[in-house]
This record gives C-alpha cells, structure tokens and sequence, in this order.
C-alpha cells in the first residue's frame, strides 16, 4: 500500500470514529406512570389497533423537522426507535391498553387469528415537528365492530407546544398528542352499546 492510501484510509477510520452517535426517540407512554391497573373482571372485548397510516414523507426511522413553506429536514442522526408507522401503532395501542383495563389490545400487524369484537383504524394526515417547539398532530379514526352499522367515526386535531427546544422535547410533545388521541378513542370505545351501533339515545 502506498503511502497517500495509507494515509487516505486513515483519514476515513478517524473521520467514521469522530461521526456523532444516533440518537434514539420513542412515542411509548413513560413507564414511570405506573402499571397497567389490574381488571377486576374478566376482559369483555378484544380491540385490535391499526391499520394506521401516516404520510409518507415521514413514515421513516429519522425525525423529520417541519421547515415551514415546502421544505422538510430528515435528520440522519435523530431517529424513532422503529419506523414511524410501526412506533405509532404500538404507542397508541399501550396507551389504550392502560385506558381500557377490561379489555385485551392487540396490534393490528400481530393479530393474524385473533377474534376481534372492535378494531380502531387512523388515517393520520399530519403529523409535524416544527423547528423551534410547535408540533401538529391530525387524524381520522374510527371505530368498528362486525354490525356495519355500528361504525364511530371522529377527528382528532391537536397543536402541542413542547416544553424545549430540543428533538427529545419535540418527541415528548407528540406523545403528549397521542394520550389526547388515545382519550378520544377511548371514550368511543367505552360508549354505550347502543350508541356504537348507531341507535338513538333514550
């Protein structure tokens, strides 16, 4: 090896130690919040979350930072624990099971032959991390059981402001957004039967 090779390599060994190291984020409610409250009865209903879509612009495993007008800055070294999508889903469907404490929540992706009485689909059509502290959070849902008339249908749309300026504050923000989400969702599915299958209220 020649010299100037020599030296060439070097320079990409050095340069590959020196690259800062990624930086993980996760949508997952914090753990510090306590367990799952125990049912006092058996589980009355399996709910399966998902699918769920978000835009594809940000449907990846880096953070991508709204720039205002048309531009989008995708971070390299600021990443989701799990692509977008999937990291979504599985935050949503922990929150719900904490909401839902007489009820079994599975994921959509991993309940081939489950018998579901509910499923909750989300059509996300924002889903924003703003440069400084704002962060968007848009989406359609609904809930449905195997009565096609019992279909509830809503829209979530939520502005949060982040308590930093940092990505890890960003990250927070959202899931912030996400327990809104998960409320709302919720409360559809806890409605009273005949108002999920559509009858009028006595």
């Amino acid at each position: 090896m020649t010299p100037r090779l020599a030296l060439f390599g070097l320079t990409l060994v050095l340069a590959g130690c020196s690259s800062a190291p990624d930086r993980f984020y996760t949508l997952m409610p914090d753990s510090r919040a306590g367990p799952r409250p125990v049912a006092t009865t058996k589980v009355e209903r399996v709910v399966v979350v998902g699918p769920v879509t978000v835009p594809a612009m940000v449907n990846q495993a880096q953070l991508v930072i709204t720039q205002g007008g048309q531009q989008m800055d995708v971070r390299e070294a600021e990443r989701w624990a799990a692509p977008l999508k999937e990291e979504f889903t599985a935050a949503l469907a922990a929150r719900l099971e904490a909401l839902l404490p007489q009820m079994a929540v599975a994921v959509h992706h991993q309940s081939a032959g489950i018998d579901a009485e509910l499923r909750i689909q989300v059509d996300v059509s924002r889903f924003e991390l703003g440069p400084g502290r704002q962060t968007a959070l848009d989406a359609l849902w609904v809930v449905k059981s195997d009565d096609p008339t019992s279909e509830r249908r809503g829209r979530t749309r939520l502005a949060v402001v982040a308590a930093g300026d940092g990505y890890q504050q960003l990250a927070q923000a959202q899931g912030r957004a996400l327990d809104q989400l998960a409320e709302a969702l919720a409360e559809a599915v806890k409605a009273p039967e005949h108002a999920l299958h559509g009858s009028p209220a006595p």
